[in-house]
């Protein structure tokens, strides 16, 4: 029994307490910082004024910031089934159903849920055991909506009207399931109290100006995109379809829950976790970030802390499964868990006891739906539920994470720290000779992946392979035919002469693919590459000239991308079945670039006249300023200006365009429009011939000093984390568009005192004394010795990257673990010759 006492303190606190409407945010069901559930040991705290849930370690964090004091805990407790539900459910079916009496009982419930609920008044004693009927109204309301808030907008009011109705209306539409095949329809009638089938649905429907057939799903089951799985030779290969493999547990052994096609996201994680800097940066410091955190659910550190703890410390919101063994266990083959059809791993084809990977109310996974809304809001493709490609949102979430630390490295405790994308980062250095001239020009190029190309022509196994094209080609004519058997000369027989029957179904074929060594794919990205259209400054025209890379420093984490996907003439996405077995150790010192050489001779300065077709650099340097000190001796080209404003293009536009390529053509003013179209001057007119400049320099020295930079535009990059001197600096070098100044700061973040001061007018004269190698000093990223052991590596099957499934290994303490979403285990055989990704450490990186 509540005292007055208790309920007059509750009613201090009505006025702190408010009610979600229709179109605002609940995160009931999960904790802000952790996993945790209302099914956990403490159970969840949710803010009645936030409609936001804590776990009971970080409650006092909320309240603490926010300055409330009542919370709506929810404490759920599993309950065993009785034993007349376990009869029922282990009756055999009578009827050809899914669900319903005498059906077949699909998912059913291996418990009971007890929900208790009150509210707490932090501070004090105070507990108000719920329903309470002598709570004011505004407060029992408030808990009501909160308690039936489902996610999808609804807040209990479709009960309510039910119940004021006087339960004439039991039935309630889920609108996103609507299709022209049905729907998913709610009884609340007492008699039913459960989904139902609605044989008048597109009647009902359509009172309310529904039609039904017109409607589709707004989101994809699991078992659809199960079904949608490549089943081919990768997949069983890839995740060791038919082995046995022990399941794991723990610290650093937490699976990841596919949300709808997120494995690739999944993949990723994994495989960045395994950086101890990463760990030392999020998870060591995870509670200060909490404690600072103005909007948990749209902190990017937060909710990066948030997987971190739950992925490396093991920290799920439930007890790890008990069957598992730890990884340092001797594994025992009568430990190793046995083959049992019923216990297949769902989209992984690993057949295991049901058990041992742990069930739904004993799992080793996090759902990490908080935060793959949060990295891909936004985004065209990462905001949806469709696969994508892995490299791609590798690369992505690099940058979102370097973003978010530029503007939060003070929260993390390590202000001076390098970023956590820059141990990724390294530069390429490109390096194109004058075949003519013999004269160089060098220029580097920031990334974080090192992509190569598969010589499938370079194939070690050209015979076994066109033998076993020979075959699949003879068995599909006889399928075509109808035919039985025929009668092939056995190559690979011992005995000359002896014969061998291809039949029209063999299963027992194995699949043979091309074999590419690894050094081929090297050489291949080494390789040099002749250029037959390059403006060679030293001979004045375009002629031919070779090209090759080196790498300028070796980064401690290097992430090699095999480019397994490919577009054909035809714009069909495919994939080149191919095996390259990537060794566990590479030596790329080799590899390492020096820049320009004391015995080199580079590319002049001059660029070229006015009578030879302007090349890339030629366009790039009119861009620099040459409009404004053309436009008063050189008027532009009336048909180029047409044509331009024919494409859709503003005459203003266009004539920056002509007068920026000297009126050289149509072609290279549109790659001028394509290139500065978001400029702030874009559309503004050209000034008249008399009043240019009377003696504007060639160079662009003399030319008129910019206009200051908004100071919105300045106010919203300062925003991001820069400085003032910096906004500004990329607005004046970006011709005042905010966004390819926020562009511009970013690419230039490694070097950005330098590039400031380059556009501000320092170090100018430096930088044209030797333009051909201008970018080419001492990299300062992170280098070592390019000595480097896989640690990892994601790997994709399916068609294309827009299907399929990924799935990652990672080695720790000496054994490579798979993780295949929510299932971890040990594996046996990590297909290092199918991979998409690889992750390699430095040798000299220490582990942890």
């Amino acid at each position: 029994m509540v005292s007055e006492d208790e309920l007059n303190l509750v009613r201090k606190q009505m006025c702190t307490v408010r009610a979600p409407a229709h179109y605002d945010r609940v995160f009931k069901d999960e904790c802000q910082f952790s996993f945790d559930t209302a099914l956990s040991p403490d159970g969840l705290y949710v803010n009645v004024n936030s409609w936001q849930a804590f776990g009971g370690d970080y409650v006092d964090i909320d309240s603490k910031k926010s300055g409330q004091q009542l919370y709506l805990h929810e404490l759920w407790h599993k309950v065993p089934l009785s034993a007349e539900e376990k009869i029922q459910q282990e009756q055999a079916p009578e009827k050809l159903a899914i669900g319903g009496d005498s059906g077949f009982q699909v998912d059913s419930p291996a418990y009971n849920i007890d929900k208790h609920s009150e509210l707490v008044l932090l501070g004090s004693n105070v507990k108000v055991p719920l329903p309470c009927p002598e709570l004011p109204e505004h407060v029992i309301n408030a808990v009501d909506a909160i308690q039936n808030w489902d996610g999808s907008g609804g807040n209990g009011a479709a009960l309510r009207h039910f119940e004021a109705t006087g339960s004439k209306y039991p039935l309630v539409v889920k609108l996103g399931t609507i299709t022209p095949h049905g729907a998913d329809v709610f009884s609340y009638a007492p008699d039913e109290n459960d989904m139902v089938e609605d044989p008048k649905l597109a009647e009902h429907l359509s009172h309310w100006g529904i039609n039904m057939m017109a409607m589709q799903k707004t989101e994809k089951t699991m078992a659809e995109a199960e079904i949608e799985a490549n089943k081919d030779f990768e997949w069983s290969h890839i995740t060791e379809a038919g082995k046995q493999l022990m399941p794991m547990s723990g610290p650093g052994y937490v699976g990841l829950k596919n949300l709808g096609n997120s494995c690739y996201m999944n993949s990723i994680l994994q495989a960045l976790w395994t950086l101890p800097q990463l760990q030392k940066r999020y998870v060591d410091a995870a509670r200060p970030i909490y404690e600072t955190a103005q909007d948990p659910s749209n902190d990017f550190p937060t909710q990066m802390a948030k997987v971190g703890v739950a992925l490396t410390k093991g920290r799920t919101g439930a007890p790890p499964p008990s069957s598992a063994a730890p990884m340092d266990t001797d594994l025992q083959p009568g430990a190793i868990a046995s083959k049992d059809a019923a216990g297949q791993v769902s989209g992984a084809g690993t057949a295991v006891k049901a058990a041992a990977f742990g069930s739904e109310d004993d799992h080793n996974w996090v759902e990490p739906q908080a935060f793959k809304s949060l990295v891909g809001r936004g985004h065209a493709d990462f905001s949806s539920g469709h696969q994508q490609d892995a490299r791609e949102y590798f690369q992505y979430l690099l940058d979102v994470m370097g973003r978010a630390e530029r503007t939060s490295m003070q929260r993390l405790g390590q202000p001076d720290q390098p970023a956590t994308a820059d141990a990724f980062k390294f530069e390429l250095e490109d390096c194109i000779q004058c075949l003519q001239s013999g004269r160089l020009s060098y220029k580097r190029s920031l990334t974080n992946v090192l992509a190569m190309d598969i010589p499938v022509d370079a194939a070690t196994n050209k015979d076994e392979l066109e033998d076993f094209q020979e075959r699949e080609a003879k068995r599909a004519k006889l399928k075509s035919e109808n035919a039985s058997a025929y009668i092939q000369q056995d190559t690979a027989a011992e005995t000359p002469g002896q014969a061998k029957p291809i039949t029209a179904e063999n299963g027992n074929s194995e699949v043979v693919l091309p074999k590419v060594p690894f050094s081929a794919c090297l050489g291949k990205w080494a390789g040099e590459e002749v250029m037959g259209d390059y403006y060679s400054a030293a001979v004045g025209h375009k002629t031919q000239a070779k090209r090759f890379s080196r790498i300028a420093n070796f980064p401690p984490y290097l992430m090699l991308q095999m480019n397994r996907y490919y577009v054909t003439e035809q714009w069909v996405a495919k994939k080149l079945e191919v095996l390259v077995d990537v060794p566990e150790e590479l030596d790329l010192e080799w590899l390492r670039g020096h820049g320009p050489q004391p015995n080199e001779q580079l590319q002049p300065q001059e660029q070229p006249s006015s009578s030879q077709a302007p090349g890339l650099d030629t366009l790039a340097a009119a861009a620099a300023g040459s409009v404004r000190e053309q436009q008063g001796s050189l008027q532009p080209d009336p048909e180029i200006v047409n044509q331009l404003v024919g494409m859709g293009f503003s005459e203003n536009g266009s004539k920056r365009a002509a007068v920026a390529t000297q009126n050289m053509g149509a072609e290279g003013a549109m790659e001028w429009v394509l290139t500065h179209m978001e400029d702030a001057n874009f559309n503004d007119p050209l000034s008249e011939p008399s009043q240019a400049p009377p003696h504007a320099s060639t160079s662009g020295a003399a030319e008129a000093a910019p206009a200051a930079a908004d100071p919105e535009s300045v106010m919203m990059l300062v925003s991001m984390g820069f400085t003032d001197q910096q906004a500004a600096a990329a607005l004046k070098a970006c011709h005042g568009s905010l966004e390819r100044s926020a562009d511009w700061l970013f690419s230039h973040a490694d070097d950005l005192d330098s590039a400031v001061a380059s556009v501000n007018g320092a170090g100018a004269p430096q930088a044209a004394a030797s333009p051909a190698a201008a970018d080419v000093g001492p990299s300062k990223l992170d280098d070592g010795p390019g000595k480097y052991e896989l640690v990892g590596i994601v790997s994709h099957m399916g068609r294309n990257t827009a299907c399929g499934h990924y799935v990652c290994h990672l080695k720790k303490k000496g054994k490579w673990v798979i993780y295949n979403d929510e299932k971890v285990a040990v594996s046996e055989n990590p297909p290092r010759d199918l991979a998409y990704m690889y992750l390699f450490r430095r040798k000299d990186v220490p582990e942890q």
